[in-house]
């Protein structure tokens, strides 16, 4: 897979639907710079976390990835 220099991702483990909200609320609002999208994407249910973030990894092109916690919520 090759990587699209124009992208980043935020990649969270999540098994609190709460915080789910409240955290894509913050991301879906982050300024990123002119020229770049932003993708977002939650695991459920992995069986670890290190789990997930492998999963994420292997399906984001993104050249830049952002691992979070499930209570990490970045406003600017």
């Amino acid at each position: 897979m090759s990587c699209n220099a124009e992208k980043i991702c935020f990649i969270t483990c999540v098994n609190n639907e709460n915080y789910e909200k409240e955290e894509r609320k913050y991301l879906e609002h982050l300024y990123v710079p002119e020229g770049y999208e932003k993708e977002i994407y939650n695991i459920k249910d992995a069986c670890s976390m290190a789990a997930g973030y492998n999963q994420a990894m292997k399906h984001s092109d993104a050249k830049y990835k952002v691992y979070i916690h499930q209570d990490v919520f970045i406003v600017y």
